[in-house]
This record gives C-alpha cells, sequence and structure tokens, in this order.
C-alpha cells in the first residue's frame, strides 16, 4: 500500500504543477495496483481524481469510464462518505458537460447539488462558515446549462 500512496502523492504533485500527463499516468498506475487489492473506496477515490484530471486535459470523454466505475464501487459500500459520492456525482456531471450532454449533466448536477445540500454540517466544519459551495457551483452550472 506504500507503493501506491507514493503514486498518488506524485500523480497529485504532477497534477499541482500543471504536468497533467505525468498526473494521469502515475493515477493510472496507482489505479492498477488499486485493483489488485481490497479496498473499493480508494479504488473509487483514484478513479473519480483520474477522472478529473481527464476532464482538466480536455479529455472529458475517456474519463467517462472512470466516473461510471467510481460511482458504481461508491454504491457498494454502504458506509461510504456522503461527500465522496457528492464529489462523484460532480465529477460525471463535469464530464456529461465536457463531451456535450447537457441534459446529462443538468441531471447529474441536480443530483450533486440534492447530494451536497444534505452536507451543510459539513462543509461548515470545514470551512468555519455556513456557507455550502457544492450547493453554489451547482446551481450556477445548472444555471449556465439552462436548467433551473
Amino acid at each position: 500500500m506504500r507503493h501506491v500512496t507514493a503514486l498518488l502523492e506524485a500523480a497529485r504533485d504532477a497534477r499541482a504543477t500543471g504536468d497533467l500527463g505525468a498526473a494521469i499516468e502515475q493515477q493510472g498506475t496507482a489505479i492498477e495496483r488499486l485493483r489488485a487489492g481490497t479496498n473499493p473506496l480508494a479504488l473509487a477515490h483514484a478513479l473519480r481524481h483520474r477522472a478529473d484530471m481527464l476532464i482538466e486535459a480536455g479529455r472529458a470523454a475517456e474519463a467517462e469510464p472512470d466516473c461510471a466505475q467510481a460511482l458504481w464501487f461508491y454504491a457498494q459500500v454502504p458506509e461510504a462518505p456522503p461527500l465522496d459520492i457528492a464529489n462523484a456525482v460532480r465529477c460525471a456531471a463535469c464530464q456529461a458537460e465536457g463531451v456535450g450532454d447537457v441534459a446529462g449533466a443538468i441531471d447529474l448536477w441536480r443530483d450533486a447539488r440534492t447530494r451536497y445540500a444534505k452536507l451543510g454540517a459539513v462543509f461548515e466544519a470545514m470551512t468555519g462558515s455556513p456557507a455550502n459551495p457544492g450547493v453554489a457551483e451547482a446551481t450556477l452550472r445548472i444555471e449556465a446549462l439552462g436548467g433551473s
């Protein structure tokens, strides 16, 4: 597991410096190792982050399988953290938006907004503010896509 952690940290560092190619590669290697393990939450988290990186790199179509798999793995674990699930739905919304699936993106953003709305206390504990950035972002994206 230590090697996987090092790969994930290397991917995070590469992404932070703007080297998305290296970040995606490192994340992919970590994902393959996680697939051989027994931690579906870690795998779901890693898949979501690679999807985020692919979307950020303008490769949203390639991110679709990672989004779907991340959501599937989260659904298999009853104790999956609600914030992680909301973030995975957000990622899927960004992916749908990135490939031009406006209706799908609006539906996913609505789902994400509902999930984030249930996490007000979590956001307040994290930020010290009653503002909910998840709800705010989802609402803005829905409106920008022509939804309500």
